[in-house]
């Protein structure tokens, strides 16, 4: 023992100082490994680490690695999960939203479990600045997973903050908890009194203070927002952490012009800065920057030899600690990628930085968005700066002449300049390059070789070489793949089915959905883009060539006017009359200059490929846009037939053909409902398979059990986008066509 611990000192000479972000790396891994079922590339990942770290000698710090791979495995452990039953739920005032009809937030149940929450309410609430207990017959369920390639998954997102559960109530009333009050109530309270308060500043002085002071970013704000993330610049609003690096810097000079010693002043910096981080919003960049700061004024009064490196890797540590799965989010892995870039990146001018960080950014934000802004690096180089010396000074200086009407609308003149061309970009489509799917180890592969790069070994411009290529390869696979495929989007009680084809590859799309309106409270999210634009992206496709209309109903139709604004299509394809339908004309009038109207009519023949032709089968008369109406279509991939019907009902369907004619897949009308799929006709099809578009849960019904006895007695197979997510069948010139289910298992 005695000599190991000899060989010990001897080897590390306990001076690890630049190797401690090893330990903190391999407890990351270790929670990404139990995340990923032990997949093998993490645990590979963890095995050169530990490789690295032995073969240094630096046995101290692979001690320290192997209790922090106990601590990983003790943090990730899975919970027992029951369904609440709980009628009260605990909330800050400021964890609560309302829009019109509705009010929704995040609160604590009593045994201290986080949940969501949301209500419907016939007008805007009045929230009291107290804790507040919020009672309701809630309805329980767990938070809803995603069902599709390249759509946001909600309940991985709100598991790694140990939120598993979502309730619901038609009503609910609000009281206020009157005999609590902690330290962390008084810091809520605080930071609900300064939200109020700055709503009564102008349109863009309130924008800046709530967002960038208080981490609290204003959801309506959808242009700001869609400008921001198409320049690439939106991490400035939440990651940052550059207004908490602003305020130590002003308060030392004020400090220090009066006089008061420096010792006093970081003392009390270092008890502020945690509550600062809460009133902050808790943000990720906010508790680093905050954490960065404490550390150093630490290593400042003891006088810590410990380098920039291990600074940053103690304050990834304690965040860890309480936030486990900091690192498995875009803003953590932004926030702390970008902050490590600073400390190895070695280039003096700003705008270099800029360009590096940047350049460092881009494999990130590939694997999260699909794609990468074309005035990325221009903007960041050039509104970085404006944010740091401009925009956040003169925010914190609204604040002090709130009284000064005259004032307040100078700076919010100044702000009208700045952010009008930022929300000019909002509907731009043509800044943003789709790369594709970038898969996980990739994407660690091109942060590592961008790190090298940036760093400025002396192998950058191989290195550099090597990044490109990579990313040319991804772009190819991406844009140019040797599978084309019949894909049904899981949008829910809707319908939408892309068809592309391999290679250079041709697109369409039968239906946008959209969803059906009830009550009062319309949510400003829409499937094309929660779902579709993500999954398009996701494939690598950078437009649509043809996008067909069914009919006028909102849960085919009802998103196309999104989907023509936010996604660049060719042409739009409709039955010949439905142009004079006013719904339907309402949608497509802004977009007659920049799209191709084409009016379908019967036995019309659209070839895509010599493979792959589209023919219509209905309707037979000038279409008015209903169910009755629905464009039917028949597909032929490789001799293989498809139908797809809209909502066609069941007398129409047996007028589509004079003889039986074998149909390989299809795609049951009307969702499954009574009024499609006539026993009859499905006789003179024989399908091999029926396709269901279906929404969990749906108010209607679908698919009706009359359908699914139809299709037992028939003894025809069928799956459902209700049970499995998304459908996809991919096809090749190489190898049989085969389906892949985004869900094997029932969804629930």
């Amino acid at each position: 023992m005695r000599r190991l611990l000899l060989k010990l000192n001897r080897s590390s000479q306990f001076d690890n100082r630049g190797w401690y972000i090893f330990p903190v790396l391999a407890l990351q891994l270790t929670l990404a490994i139990l995340v990923n079922s032990f997949s093998w590339p993490w645990l590979i990942l963890l095995a050169l680490l530990v490789l690295t770290v032995w073969q240094n000698q630096r046995y101290f710090v692979l001690l320290e690695m192997l209790l922090l791979i106990g601590v990983g495995f003790y943090l990730g452990q899975k919970p027992q999960l029951t369904l609440p039953h709980n009628k009260e739920i605990i909330v800050y005032p400021d964890q609560i939203k309302q829009k019109p009809g509705w009010i929704s937030g995040t609160g604590t149940l009593s045994n201290g479990q986080k949940v969501l929450f949301g209500s419907s309410i016939t007008k805007k609430k009045n929230i009291p600045a107290q804790v507040l207990k919020i009672k309701g017959d809630w309805q329980w369920q767990r938070i809803a997973p995603a069902t599709n390639q390249g759509e946001f998954d909600f309940r991985k997102y709100y598991q790694q903050q140990n939120i598993y559960y979502r309730a619901t109530a038609p009503k609910m009333t609000i009281t206020p908890m009157l005999s609590r009050k902690t330290l962390l109530d008084y810091l809520h309270l605080l930071r609900y009194c300064w939200l109020r308060s700055f709503q009564q500043l102008p349109h863009w002085l309130r924008i800046n203070a709530c967002s960038l002071l208080l981490g609290d970013f204003d959801t309506s704000e959808v242009d700001l927002r869609a400008g921001l993330t198409n320049l690439g610049i939106i991490h400035i609003f939440s990651i940052s952490g550059l207004h908490v690096y602003l305020l130590v810097r002003i308060l030392i000079k004020l400090t220090s012009f009066l006089r008061i010693p420096e010792e006093s002043v970081q003392l009390v910096l270092f008890f502020l800065l945690p509550m600062f981080a809460v009133i902050a919003g808790s943000g990720v960049g906010v508790w680093r920057a905050c954490g960065l700061q404490m550390v150093q004024i630490i290593q400042s009064h003891f006088h810590w030899p410990i380098s920039r490196h291990d600074r940053f890797a103690l304050v990834l540590l304690g965040q860890t600690l309480f936030e486990p799965y900091v690192l498995f989010s875009l803003a953590g892995q932004l926030s702390y990628l970008l902050s490590y870039g600073l400390i190895v990146i070695r280039v003096n001018k700003a705008w270099q930085r800029s360009l590096l960080i940047n350049f460092l950014s881009a494999p990130v934000l590939i694997f999260h968005t699909y794609s990468f802004g074309w005035l990325t690096f221009a903007a960041n180089i050039f509104l970085t700066p404006l944010f740091e010396h401009l925009i956040i000074p003169l925010t914190f200086l609204s604040l002090l002449i709130k009284k000064s009407t005259q004032l307040l609308q100078i700076l919010e003149s100044f702000f009208d300049i700045i952010y009008a061309p930022v929300t000019a970009l909002a509907d731009c489509n043509k800044t943003q390059l789709i790369v594709g799917h970038l898969p996980v180890m990739v994407a660690m592969i091109f942060v590592i070789i961008t790190l090298i790069v940036v760093s400025n070994s002396s192998h950058s411009k191989y290195w550099y070489t090597l990044l490109l290529l990579g990313y040319c390869l991804v772009m190819v696979g991406n844009h140019f793949p040797s599978t084309g495929q019949v894909t049904l989007i899981d949008i829910g009680q809707g319908d939408s089915i892309l068809l592309t084809t391999p290679f250079r590859r041709k697109t369409c799309l039968i239906d946008t959905g959209g969803k059906l309106r009830f009550g009062r409270y319309h949510s400003s999210s829409n499937r094309v883009e929660q779902i579709t634009i993500p999954y398009l992206k996701y494939q690598g496709i950078d437009h649509l060539d043809y996008v067909f209309l069914s009919h006028q109903d909102a849960d085919h139709i009802g998103d196309l006017q999104v989907l023509l604004k936010k996604f660049p299509v060719r042409r739009v394809c409709f039955a010949d009359g439905m142009q004079n339908n006013a719904a339907v004309n309402r949608q497509l009038n802004p977009f007659r200059k920049r799209v191709q109207f084409c009016r379908l009519h019967l036995n019309d023949e659209i070839i895509i490929t010599p493979q792959f032709k589209i023919k219509v089968l209905w309707p037979r008369h000038l279409s008015t846009g209903t169910n009755e109406d629905s464009l039917s279509l028949l597909v032929t991939i490789q001799n293989i037939k498809w139908l797809f019907t809209g909502d066609l009902n069941q007398a129409n369907e047996l007028k589509l053909f004079k003889r039986p004619c074998l149909i390989d897949f299809f795609k049951a009308g009307h969702h499954g409902s009574k009024t499609a799929s006539n026993p009859q006709f499905l006789k003179m099809i024989q399908p091999k398979l029926v396709l269901i578009s279906a929404g969990r849960h749906n108010r209607y019904g679908h698919p009706s059990p009359e359908t699914m006895a139809t299709l037992k007695k028939l003894q025809i197979k069928a799956l459902s986008t209700a049970e499995h997510g998304m459908l996809t069948w991919r096809y090749s010139n190489w190898h049989k066509p085969q389906w892949q289910l985004f869900s094997k298992e029932k969804i629930k």
